[in-house]
């Protein structure tokens, strides 16, 4: 059931071949009764779709959460970067001042689909992999170019008690995927 509430396209693809039925059936039999029975499919379609506008699933919350940590590296804001790392992992929080104190990141990509894969019950803890595409060039130093560096991600992600997802670990692998095998990082 929650595979209709996480994409709009599977609802709106089965209100149209449902309205494309019955307007075969009005078609071809000629009977008047399929006009309510069409209008009140798409009314049911339409109730449906905005019904999955209101709910979120935490596969949604895990992606948006992906996406707004891609938005803060690209601001190169080292505050908001280390809010978007849980504080149980101190030395993760460490490497990434180091990091952001080195780089300037000029453009983030996160490319779609999102696989979230939750580990419990409660889905307070997940991994989310997908292929990033990151642009950046050293603070210091004379050459003005940007390099380009592309993974396919795996982020650790935990719930914690703000309702707010964070990250608690990352691993970086060559971007056809895990079966390629890991990366050492460029810096």
């Amino acid at each position: 059931m929650s595979i209709l509430f996480e994409q709009q396209t599977t609802i709106l693809v089965i209100g149209l071949i449902g309205a494309a039925v019955i307007a075969g059936c009005l078609v071809q039999t000629g009977k008047k009764m399929f006009i309510p029975v069409f209008f009140l499919w798409i009314a049911m379609i339409a109730c449906a779709s905005l019904m999955e506008m209101s709910i979120v699933t935490p596969t949604e919350k895990v992606r948006d959460s992906v996406h707004y940590f891609g938005a803060v590296l690209q601001s190169n804001n080292k505050a908001k970067v280390l809010e978007t790392i849980t504080d149980i992992r101190p030395e993760m929080k460490r490497r990434a001042s180091f990091i952001l104190d080195t780089v300037e990141l000029d453009s983030v990509s996160i490319k779609d689909p999102i696989e979230v894969i939750f580990f419990d019950a409660p889905q307070t803890h997940c991994h989310a992999k997908f292929n990033i595409v990151v642009t950046g060039r050293l603070k210091k130093g004379g050459y003005g170019g940007g390099d380009r560096f592309a993974s396919f991600l795996v982020l650790d992600m935990i719930q914690e008690e703000d309702g707010k997802w964070r990250v608690a670990g990352y691993e970086a692998y060559d971007p056809r995927g895990e079966q390629a095998g890991r990366l050492v990082e460029p810096i």
